[in-house]
């Protein structure tokens, strides 16, 4: 677990990575409902993909996109921010 964690600490550092820690004791968070990417293409379109039970799904229709966007968004304000999330997982590395 400890080389897991050194590894998140690692990519925290890159300057194209954001990690954000969703709190254990934050129920119902908008992230419950799986894990999706928001993307954006070189001709500034933006795409969404979900991921879940073995399968993927890219959604490209704007009002699909919006809604699932806002809850990306909806997630990010729920979990700890970039710097809380660092300390966060540094200390768990330190507690092993």
């Amino acid at each position: 677990m400890r080389a897991q964690y050194e590894y998140l600490l690692t990519c925290a550092r890159r300057p194209n990575v954001v990690i954000q820690v969703m709190p254990s004791s934050t129920t119902g968070h908008a992230g419950l409902q799986g894990p999706l990417t928001v993307l954006e293409t070189p001709e500034q379109t933006t795409l969404v993909c979900m991921e879940g039970n073995g399968h993927s799904m890219l959604v490209s229709k704007p009002d699909e996109v919006g809604v699932l966007a806002r809850r990306c968004a909806m997630i990010s304000r729920q979990a700890l921010r970039p710097e809380e999330s660092v300390a966060l997982i540094e200390q768990l590395a330190g507690e092993l």
